[in-house]
């Protein structure tokens, strides 16, 4: 039996309503994979869309459980699908939230990283001193022992999507982590990856879950949903009035969570992750204020806005 309906579309909102709902936001925060696009193709119309919320005064920043772009990748991507005056400092990823929390708390340096490549980047491009394991022979149960021995003391394990994880670098960062001094500190908390309208495959969760079983550690969690990056993102881009933010995301178990849990109001997306009927059967205290097919229907609504004036 599905649950009751909360939620409503932006487009089916009367005239007075609609004008009402972009009225009560001031900053859009906005995920990226299922709603501006998917991991390995584009959605239509999604850089219309942000544009028209700026030239409507909406301040637009990104939050993403995805570091595998470097900034000046991501600052490409935007381009090409036309958003206008994307800068790297309107986009937050959990290598980036990484870099905050590491230097706010001063943990120790150097760090091992089970991030990929870009992510190692990122770090390193905050200042951060990073240590990684790269893996080129073939390993054997008598050689496992000694690629994975801890080299040096380091201050935190860091764990996020990465392609090319292997066995024996999560073998070496479980070793690490045995120092009880040693943070664990972690992103990668997707279980899907919306790769194509017809190809989804599975997140990085499990691979997480692993780790923290066997060291008994749980991670600190800097991605969404955790309430951990809703501080660290309000304290970045110094928000005052959580009320007056919007969340748009692809996913009630990540972005409508997050939004949910950091006081926004929260817009869900049918263009990713999750389908219309497991909105439906969500417990209504689950779901998003507002829903839409896509974030172009932001296009839309402002048109039918213009229309009423």
């Amino acid at each position: 039996m599905m649950a009751a309906l909360r939620a409503q579309h932006i487009l089916k909102l009367s005239a007075e309503r609609q004008r009402e709902f972009v009225n009560s936001f001031d900053v859009v925060f906005c995920d990226c994979d299922g709603v501006m696009w998917l991991i390995a193709a584009p959605l239509p119309h999604t850089g219309d869309a942000v544009n028209t919320l700026k030239a409507n005064g909406k301040q637009v920043i990104f939050v993403t459980n995805n570091s595998i772009r470097t900034d000046d990748e991501y600052v490409k991507l935007f381009s090409g699908i036309g958003v206008k005056n994307f800068q790297k400092n309107d986009i937050i990823h959990p290598a980036k939230s990484m870099v905050y929390y590491l230097k706010k708390h001063n943990i120790k340096q150097p760090v091992f990283s089970l991030c990929g490549t870009a992510s190692n980047t990122t770090l390193r491009s905050g200042g951060i001193d990073v240590r990684t394991l790269d893996v080129t022979q073939p390993i054997t149960t008598a050689t496992l022992p000694e690629i994975t021995e801890p080299k040096e003391k380091v201050g935190a394990v860091l764990f996020d999507i990465n392609m090319d994880l292997n066995y024996t670098q999560m073998v070496a960062g479980t070793r690490y982590l045995a120092d009880k001094d040693c943070q664990f500190l972690a992103g990668g908390t997707d279980w899907l990856l919306p790769m194509t309208p017809n190809l989804t495959v599975p997140g990085f969760c499990d691979f997480l879950e692993t780790i923290q079983r066997f060291t008994k550690r749980p991670a600190t969690i800097l991605s969404k949903p955790s309430l951990l990056l809703g501080e660290i993102v309000k304290d970045i881009y110094q928000l005052k009035d959580p009320k007056r933010c919007l969340f748009v995301g692809d996913s009630l178990t990540h972005d409508i969570r997050f939004g949910l849990g950091c006081g926004f109001q929260t817009l869900l997306v049918l263009s990713g992750s999750t389908p219309i009927e497991e909105m439906l059967a969500a417990p209504v205290e689950d779901q998003p204020h507002y829903y839409a097919d896509g974030i172009s229907d932001f296009l839309k609504l402002y048109e039918n806005i213009c229309k009423k004036a």
